[in-house]
């Protein structure tokens, strides 16, 4: 027999921690948890959670766990050697007291328990006859040892769980809410126990820190800020201006709670967070999103706001342990899948105050994800907080029609002038043909001037078009590797500065809709739609008035189409009748001065039901996600609909490669180095990943397989056994970015 019954075995530089050891742990954060959030469930909801915490893990006392997580030499004979390992949590359920627990729970509520602890990880499924033997002849030995270690014990071990742990008992959802609570708390206690990190830092109270920039901007909370503070209780959807605040008004609603707020790209997540920790003062704030690990570490290498490297704050990060998180809206919206383990992500949504910046900018899909998203949290008792510039009215439809309470307001909140007038920024040309480099300097190029197109072929076009006429100009989009659209954007933004008094031309595409904080002095634009109009508009004349007669916006409708617009193409930038019903009801608005006021009535105006039509590809791939979303069933693998609309893989250009080839295989090397001789040194892997990365660019899935079909692969960067970069022979120059013809529709990336 073992003298110490494990629970987790020595690693790095952990030690080995017993079964009651974790198991303390656990509890210590319980009451952690319960000091911080003591609404987030019910007085008998709490005390189940303790019984599952207390019970979770001492299934592992038996032969099979135990020789697993021990060294050759340590092990003992195993009488039952021929038969399979039972999960640790099956064999908890036999270790429980059920008789002794009748008394203290209902059925349903002795279920609940059951549940959480059979199914507080996601395996195979169990197989009663093999546990029944190892229950029967292994677990009896373990009894006293546990109780040696201080486990209460009336009852030998019996399978009596079955009946309670039917996998029937959690197919029904919305039955299923008091489970998901505990199950997706003691799963979050769980993983904070093993990591040896807080389940949840203490929130401090924002509303503090606001007061203290404020006062410091010697400002006052506006209208919108104020509205939201003083109504911090309620789930709102609220519209208002670009430039108003709604940042300040969002961490104000969140208060002295625990807040999760996702924007829809990682350029303005970082750019908020700094904004956060380095201005507004506020340091507990975690980033998270897919280079979030990267993020971290070029912050603590310029040692700002003395950030220092941290796994442990990786940690906090991804385990939302944070009291508030700046995130990306797919990091935490996919628990609308119902994965098994999605109670995790929904029980924390479920307590936190949940912020939805940009809506408008989301596609079909992911608005359907969030629609339903929001079902499940309110039905827990959580609370949202959606703001934008410019909401299609067909959102609210959708969210009252899944009955989804929320409070918006009659009016919108607009920006005003110091004579208390409207802000009025843009007035805008509508031109129903193609948009050339001609056009542009037929208006002439002394200025600041943007030009945003739907796609990087019409781009790389432009920007040809200009170079051929000796004009200099500066191109931009999502096809350059890190390294160099990071030296691109630096420069785009000191153009950009409200101050800059220098002229030049930046050819972009979508990337700087929301992404570039830059403010220009005219904007030529292809349409996409109207929602992609008015943030793109945002970029010109972002933070002043303008009041001069002449158009500052040029709208190119094109000939017939613009660039990424098709009436059959599934890789079309935008749904056509999108952009069919905005060119109808903008040409209304040619040559007129558009206000904040004007833009919400046109969204309104092509946003909704009847304009649109039941059969637009639009509110088709609403409908048909929200209607598969609402079909899933909880634990279900299969069929389950994208949260992307497309899939990404990085690649290394091969004339990027060539370049840098020394450069690349050293690194290469280092890291195999590191993982044979170093492997605890994460700091220095993810300083060489973060290097390699700068070498990569991202392309869609499909255009990698049409590159491979057709010869276009020639090798691979290895970063570890879980991923490389393909080296491809696409062209790339620093002034184009990728350049790929392989297939017609490689012109809507």
């Amino acid at each position: 027999m073992f003298e110490r019954l494990l629970a987790k075995s020595a690693k790095d530089m952990s030690k080995a921690e017993t079964i009651m050891e974790h198991t303390n742990r656990l509890l210590s954060e319980y009451e952690t948890l319960k000091l911080l959030y003591p609404n987030i469930l019910t007085e008998t909801e709490w005390e189940i959670l303790r019984d599952a915490c207390y019970y979770h893990d001492i299934g592992k006392a038996n032969t099979k766990f135990q020789n697993k997580i021990r060294s050759l030499k340590e092990r003992i004979e195993d009488e039952l050697k021929d038969l399979e390992e039972v999960p640790h949590a099956y064999l908890s359920c036999a270790y429980m007291p059920i008789r002794k627990l009748k008394k203290k729970y209902s059925e349903e509520e002795l279920k609940c328990l059951l549940m959480a602890v059979y199914y507080h990880h996601e395996r195979k499924e169990e197989q009663y006859e093999v546990s029944e033997i190892i229950i029967e002849k292994d677990l009896p030995k373990y009894v006293e040892a546990l109780k040696k270690e201080g486990f209460d014990l009336p009852e030998p071990p019996k399978q009596n769980y079955p009946r309670y742990v039917d996998r029937e008992n959690i197919l029904k959802l919305q039955e299923l809410y008091p489970f998901i609570r505990i199950k997706g708390v003691l799963n979050k206690l769980d993983y904070a126990a093993s990591a040896h990190i807080p389940v949840e830092l203490p929130p401090e109270n924002l509303t503090i820190y606001l007061e203290q920039y404020m006062k410091n901007l010697n400002s006052q909370p506006n209208e919108l800020q104020t509205y939201l503070k003083n109504h911090a209780d309620e789930s709102h959807v609220i519209i208002a201006s670009t430039g108003i605040g709604k940042t300040e008004a969002a961490l104000y609603w969140i208060g002295n709670n625990k807040g999760i707020f996702t924007l829809p790209l990682k350029v303005s997540i970082n750019a908020i967070y700094d904004r956060i920790k380095k201005e507004i003062g506020y340091k507990n704030v975690g980033l998270l999103h897919s280079d979030s690990h990267f993020e971290y570490l070029k912050r603590a290498e310029a040692k700002e706001y003395e950030f220092e490297f941290n796994l442990t704050d990786l940690e906090r990060t991804k385990k939302l342990s944070m009291p508030l998180t700046i995130t990306t809206l797919d990091q935490v919206i996919d628990f609308a899948f119902l994965y098994p383990g999605f109670e995790l992500k929904l029980a924390t949504l479920a307590y936190s105050k949940f912020v939805i910046d940009e809506i408008q900018m989301y596609s079909p899909r992911l608005v359907a994800f969030i629609i339903i998203g929001l079902k499940y949290i309110t039905e827990l008792g959580g609370k949202f907080l959606i703001m934008t510039a410019t909401l299609p009215p067909l959102f609210i439809d959708f969210l009252k029609q899944e009955k989804i309470p929320f409070k918006q307001p009659e009016k919108p909140f607009l920006k005003f002038n110091d004579k208390g007038q409207v802000i009025s920024r843009h007035v805008m040309a509508i031109q129903e043909r193609d948009l050339t480099a001609d056009e542009v300097i037929a208006q002439g190029i002394k200025r600041k001037t943007l030009i945003i197109v739907n796609t990087v072929t019409k781009a790389q076009q432009l920007y040809n078009q200009f170079k051929e006429k000796k004009i200099d100009v500066h191109l931009l989009h999502s096809r350059y590797i890190k390294k160099d659209r990071f030296e691109k954007e630096l420069a785009i933004k000191e153009l950009g500065k409200r101050d800059s008094t220098d002229s030049g031309i930046w050819i972009t595409t979508q990337i700087v809709e929301a992404s570039i904080d830059i403010d220009f002095d005219v904007l030529y634009t292809e349409l996409s739609e109207a929602t992609g109009l008015f943030q793109r508009m945002g970029r010109v004349y972002r933070g002043r008035e303008y009041d001069g007669q002449e158009p500052n916006v040029y709208v190119y409708t094109g000939d017939p189409l613009p660039s990424g617009i098709s009436t059959t193409s599934k890789y079309a930038v935008v749904d056509f009748t999108a952009y069919e019903k905005s060119k109808e009801v903008l040409l209304k608005y040619d040559g007129q001065r558009i206000t904040e006021a004007f833009k919400m009535e046109i969204i309104e105006q092509i946003y909704n039901l009847e304009t649109l039509g039941e059969d637009s590809r639009y509110v088709q791939e609403l409908k048909d996600t929200i209607n598969q979303l609402k079909n899933v069933l909880p634990y279900d693998q299969k069929d389950k609909p994208k949260l992307r609309d497309i899939e990404n893989i990085q690649i290394i250009p091969h004339i990027v490669y060539r370049n840098n080839e020394n450069k690349i295989l050293s690194l290469e090397e280092e890291l195999k180095n590191l993982q044979k001789e170093d492997p605890k040194n994460l700091k220095r892997k993810l300083e060489i990943q973060q290097q390699l990365q700068e070498f990569t660019v991202e392309i869609p899935l499909w255009a990698y397989k049409k590159a491979y079909n057709a010869n276009l692969y020639v090798g691979s960067v290895s970063v570890n056994r879980f991923l490389e970069y393909p080296i491809v022979s696409y062209q790339y120059t620093y002034e184009l970015g990728l350049i790929y013809d392989i297939d017609e529709n490689a012109m809507f990336m």
